[in-house]
């Protein structure tokens, strides 16, 4: 009976000591993820500051009127 217990013990150390070591390379990796994504979050915002601006109330007033007069035409 004390072999089983102590084999037991053993079992659910290894077991504990795998879970640290596994936590440890996982926050290993979160973390070089982390630092991957705010590169590319830096890159992707220094060019392409302009794309995500809004379009100016004169220029869609612009197209608005354009489309007025020039109505689309389906394709017959």
């Amino acid at each position: 009976m004390k072999l089983v217990a102590f084999l037991l013990f053993v079992m659910i150390v290894l077991t504990l000591i795998n879970g640290l070591v596994f936590m440890k390379k996982l926050i290993k990796l979160q973390q070089e993820n982390n630092e991957l994504l705010k590169k590319i979050a830096e890159n992707k915002t220094s060019e392409n500051k302009d794309e995500n601006v809004p379009m100016p109330h004169t220029e869609l007033e612009k197209y608005k009127t354009q489309f007025m007069q020039n109505p689309y035409q389906p394709p017959k």
